[in-house]
Formats: structure tokens, C-alpha cells, sequence
């Protein structure tokens, strides 16, 4: 994998980045987070249902919790 980043130096000096592997997916991971793009986004639909049903069962997990150390 890699990407291909073009940014500006602090004195406005154009700077291209091609950063590979590890470092390019760490580097479109932050490019998503100014994008608004969080990286559910990215899942397929099967991996979001894996996703939301493991989230699901968390949070009535938490909420049972919460009520017996409420009790």
C-alpha cells in the first residue's frame, strides 16, 4: 500500500510524501480523521454487521452492569 501526500512546509515550500506499508496506512488514517471519515466507513457491509452486533451486545452488557452497581 501507499499514498501519495502533497503538504507545505512551515516556510510554504510545496513537499510531496510517499509514504508506504504501515507508515501510508497510518497517514490515511489521519487524512480520513480531517476528512470526517472514520474508518467504519471503510468496512464492508458484513464487517459493519460483525461491528454493530459486537457493539450492541457491549453496550446491554455496560447497561446491566450499571444497574446492578446502582442496586
Amino acid at each position: 500500500r501507499s499514498v501519495t501526500v502533497t503538504a507545505l512546509d512551515e516556510e510554504g515550500n510545496t513537499v510531496v510524501l510517499k509514504p508506504q506499508g504501515f507508515d501510508a496506512t497510518i497517514f490515511q488514517h489521519e487524512i480520513d480523521h480531517l476528512d470526517g471519515i472514520l474508518f467504519i466507513d471503510r468496512l464492508s457491509r458484513v464487517a459493519k454487521d460483525i461491528v454493530s452486533r459486537k457493539l450492541t451486545k457491549m453496550n446491554k452488557q455496560m447497561k446491566r452492569y450499571k444497574a446492578r452497581s446502582l442496586a
